[in-house]
């Protein structure tokens, strides 16, 4: 999935401007995703970017819902769970002065972007060796944010309705 990786320079490192990327493979690539989304999953991921891409990053639509906390998935979500619980604990990370994520959310009670669920309501979706996506949603991008929220939700603090990113397949849509 080259093509949808983000310039580099000569050490390998992503050069381009977050913006500039997201501006070119909206405008060449995909039309259907949201600059934010461009710039939180592909771009900052740069790398991972052909873990979902079996999925036709061509045929997604997004939709951007707010939710209200109770609606808002838990580990269920993640692909790998045990990934969630390196993170519920936000207050002990928010100590961290280089933790920003974790002391933004710790003070704010929801994320500063929001997370992306694929629907997968039939849970007709599966990696191609054959294991299931998670259904109703599957967490495309967020699990540090969702993992926190789920800290958050242990100990009374989260907000109680949070902005989600909602991918449906096109081909799904009609």
């Amino acid at each position: 999935m080259a093509k949808y990786e983000p310039n580099r320079d000569d050490r390998g490192w992503v050069s381009e401007d977050p913006r500039e990327y997201a501006l070119r493979i909206r405008s060449a690539m995909l039309p259907n995703w949201p600059d934010e989304v461009l710039i939180e999953w592909l771009h900052r991921h740069a790398g991972h970017i052909d873990y979902y891409a079996f999925l036709g990053f061509e045929t997604f639509s997004f939709e951007k819902e707010t939710w209200p906390l109770e609606r808002i998935p838990g580990r269920e979500a993640f692909d790998d769970e045990s990934f969630c619980d390196g993170f519920v604990d936000i207050e002990r990370r928010a100590t961290n002065p280089h933790d920003w994520l974790a002391i933004y959310m710790l003070e704010k009670g929801t994320w500063n972007t929001p997370i992306v669920l694929l629907r997968n309501e039939a849970g007709r979706f599966a990696f191609p060796y054959g294991r299931p996506l998670k259904s109703p949603y599957h967490l495309l991008e967020g699990h540090r944010r969702l993992s926190f929220l789920n800290g958050l939700r242990s100990i009374g603090k989260a907000s109680p309705s949070h902005e989600v990113w909602v991918v449906t397949k096109v081909e799904e849509a009609s």
